[in-house]
């Protein structure tokens, strides 16, 4: 994951989506930086333990490097990537306009989601997108796939 927010709504996933499954899951979180620091975080973490597969989670308003990509590739890892970043997910998922940068939709996310402090607590997370909304929710092809990781689901 590439920072607090995403390890946040993940965990917010793992612990509803996973329960009563024989998934074992691992989230870890890279704390920011490039795209490329990203990867090469997972690609680190991959090296430590054997894992069967590697989803890399990060927001789309940077590039990743050549370096980066073909640390990808290498990883065979699944790579899920939000435009312009995962705020913009969110408003997405609650019906909301979305602006065109970063900054701009962490604005708005605070302002009709969760604040800078609530978006960090994955229990926050059941107030805007609760289980009950699951199956609208799952409409959103980047939410399904995310849902997938957790629970293993056909998408």
């Amino acid at each position: 994951m590439e920072g607090d927010t995403e390890f946040a709504f993940c965990r917010y996933l793992k612990a509803n989506g996973s329960q009563g499954r024989n998934l074992q899951l691992v989230i870890n979180n890279a704390n920011g930086g490039s795209p490329d620091k990203i990867v090469e975080r997972a690609w680190r973490l991959h090296r430590q333990s054997a894992y069967d597969h590697v989803a890399i989670v990060l927001d789309d308003d940077q590039p990743i490097g050549p370096t980066g990509q073909r640390t990808v590739r290498s990883l065979h890892a699944q790579l899920i990537r939000f435009q312009p970043c995962i705020e913009g997910f969110f408003l997405r998922l609650m019906a909301r306009a979305v602006p065109g940068d970063s900054a701009a939709c962490k604005r708005a996310f605070h302002e009709h989601g969760l604040g800078e402090r609530d978006k960090l607590d994955h229990e926050a997370y059941h107030r805007l997108f609760p289980l009950s909304d699951l199956e609208t929710l799952k409409r959103n092809p980047q939410f399904a796939e995310l849902w997938h990781l957790f629970t293993n689901e056909t998408p």
